[in-house]
């Protein structure tokens, strides 16, 4: 009897939609985006943990608006009304950005399991304990945090980081709340210490390479003062001492073979010059050396 009562249910559903024209099935397909679109609005930043997010709340307005437009493109005139008819193919694109947000926000994984549940009460059981312990946060809920924080973990490892966007974002605003805001993670490098490590660094290499300079130029003094302090093997002579050598090497002539010579040399010069000729044209005759 049930059965046949649902089936008369969808008859009567089929027949209406069938009953209705292309421009009426659009006009609830647009409501049906319209309300799918503010209730993600609405829904992004809830005001409260306990309220509802954008995957969880706006699932049966995604479900109507997917209703909504398979029943106008299943109408094969409504179809051929509106598909491909203006440039920028409006009914179509307007359905794909939407469609595209409720991807990528991975809403499908939202309701697989008892996940998103299970960490709800998690989430709870946190924000809870942060309310009690004002001031003590960070000692008396670090076990509530470390449970949900490993839950998601292991929940981005199996889902190869699809994860719900419900949970990715109370996750990502509790991860923020608890270190930035409470400052529960030590894991701040203190800027005193980091400037320490900087100068170090950066003056190390300054202090290895005049070192080693200093070293270098001591060694050079010290080896230039040991040779100088060492006798020469041998004296070299000095050029003074080569000029007398080679003076006095030089052989000498006898003056009387010198004075001949210079004779000789002057009776060749006269006789090369007329003026100096006697009258009696007599022959000169060398003078005896005596």
């Amino acid at each position: 009897m049930r059965n046949i009562f649902l089936l008369i249910i969808v008859c009567c559903i089929t027949l209406a939609a069938q009953s209705k024209n292309c421009v009426d099935l659009l006009r609830e397909l647009a409501n049906a985006q319209q309300h799918f679109v503010y209730c993600n609005t609405r829904h992004a930043v809830p005001d409260h943990p306990k309220d509802e997010r954008l995957c969880i709340a706006c699932n049966q307005k995604y479900s109507e608006m997917a209703s909504s437009y398979d029943t106008l493109m299943k109408n094969e005139n409504c179809s051929k009304i509106y598909m491909d008819s203006d440039r920028m193919n409006i009914v179509f694109t307007t359905q794909n950005v939407l469609k595209g947000l409720w991807n990528r926000a991975s809403c499908e994984e939202c309701f697989k399991g008892n996940n998103s549940d299970n960490f709800q009460e998690l989430y709870l059981s946190l924000s809870s304990c942060l309310e009690v312990n004002k001031g003590s946060e960070c000692t008396n809920c670090l076990l509530k945090y470390i449970t949900i924080n490993d839950f998601y973990k292991n929940l981005d490892q199996k889902s190869n980081g699809k994860v719900c966007f419900d949970m990715q974002d109370v996750m990502n605003r509790t991860r923020v709340l608890w270190s930035k805001d409470l400052k529960c993670c030590q894991r701040e490098v203190k800027m005193t210490a980091f400037l320490t490590s900087v100068a170090i660094v950066a003056v190390l290499p300054i202090l290895l390479f005049y070192s080693a300079a200093f070293v270098l130029t001591k060694r050079r003094e010290a080896n230039h003062g040991l040779l100088n302090e060492q006798e020469p093997e041998l004296d070299a002579p000095s050029t003074s001492a080569i000029i007398t050598a080679a003076i006095l090497s030089t052989q000498t002539e006898p003056p009387a073979v010198l004075d001949a010579r210079i004779e000789t040399i002057s009776n060749l010069l006269a006789l090369n010059d007329p003026d100096s000729s006697s009258d009696d044209d007599q022959p000169l005759t060398k003078a005896k050396t005596s």
